[in-house]
């Protein structure tokens, strides 16, 4: 899929703070570039720096050095005024409101539109009921936002954002303490806003799994410099695997994923098909064995009418088993010689 032009460019980027006059670098030499119409991951460990550098793309902090281009124009030479036009942020800080219906907290995102009283026109109040309408929460309008679940006020302050009506939206974690299906729905939302609307949208996330499969492009920062690449590209040359170098964990170039690396317990033969298969090769291997087809000690899965039966052959004795529970229950911690 063709993309735009680039809309948000660093050169030469310094990013960290001042201590007593002295500058103390958390990410230097930061030349990163994002597209109209891009979905963009920052990820790395924690402490990398992920949330300072997303401060300075949207001026909350002062490079140490270095510049953010925002659509062809030096960052530091908008003004206060026009620069809410531009981009919107949306952080991981919980929202300081109570009491406020999910319209109004919506509606806040057009104070850059609106005159000096805050008076809303109908221009605006259209901006607030689209915001509402793409990120699923009309219904949920003039519900407090004391009263909804932390995945539908992380999407009150995504159509915040949206109302802002901005072409670049940059989001800090907007993913972080929410369950499985929030952060996919949340994700999807990110996804849809830069196909449909074209916006460009950068968020920082720990959740390397959806990133790796949904983000167009990813920031990876390691802790000495960041580079900047498709999911793919990142895993072919090895990035994301060094970034999250670990005694503990494996990582597997073939789906981008990361798993723990466990005590080897030996080497067991499975005759299966399907996705039968595939499970029962995930649970051998998470206690340890590898799978050699020409290990004695064998497992054969067969399909029946009533569900799926798991035999142990090359043992003292054969054994059957009704679920992958109880067959890995039954496992020895070393496979007979």
């Amino acid at each position: 899929m063709k993309r735009g032009d680039k809309i948000l460019v660093t050169e030469d980027l310094s990013v960290g703070y001042k201590n007593h006059g002295r500058a103390a670098p958390v990410m230097e030499h930061i030349g990163l570039s994002a597209r109209q119409g891009e979905l963009v991951a920052l990820i790395g460990r924690n402490g990398s720096g992920k949330s300072t550098l997303l401060r300075t793309l949207v001026s909350l902090q002062a490079p140490l050095s270095g510049r953010v281009i925002i659509k062809g124009r030096p960052a530091d030479s908008i003004d206060s005024a026009e620069l809410p036009v531009l981009v919107s942020f949306t952080s991981t800080e919980p929202f300081p409101g109570h009491n406020i219906r999910v319209r109004e907290v919506v509606a806040l995102g057009r104070f850059p539109h609106t005159n000096w009283l805050g008076s809303l026109t109908d221009e605006d109040l259209k901006a607030v009921t689209e915001a509402l309408e793409v990120t699923g929460l009309l219904s949920l309008a003039d519900r407090n936002i004391d009263n909804i679940s932390d995945g539908e006020r992380q999407r009150t302050l995504i159509a915040r954002s949206l109302a802002q009506d901005t072409d670049i939206l940059v989001m800090d974690e907007p993913t972080a303490f929410l369950d499985l299906p929030s952060r996919f729905s949340i994700v999807s939302l990110l996804r849809k806003l830069t196909r449909e609307k074209g916006k460009c949208v950068i968020y920082s996330t720990h959740d390397l799994d959806t990133a790796v499969n949904e983000a167009d492009s990813i920031w990876l920062m390691d802790g000495i410099a960041i580079g900047q690449g498709a999911p793919e590209d990142l895993v072919l040359n090895k990035s994301l695997e060094r970034a999250f170098e670990s005694p503990l964990l494996t990582f597997s170039q073939s789906d981008g994923t990361f798993s723990f690396l466990r005590p080897g317990a030996g080497e067991i033969a499975l005759e299966a098909s399907g996705i039968c298969k595939k499970l029962t090769a995930k649970a051998l291997k998470r206690c340890g064995y590898r799978i050699n087809p020409d290990a004695g000690l064998k497992i054969i899965a067969e399909s029946t009418g009533t569900g799926n039966l798991w035999r142990i052959t090359g043992g003292a004795t054969e054994e059957v088993f009704r679920t992958i529970y109880d067959l890995v229950n039954h496992l020895p911690d070393e496979p007979p010689e």
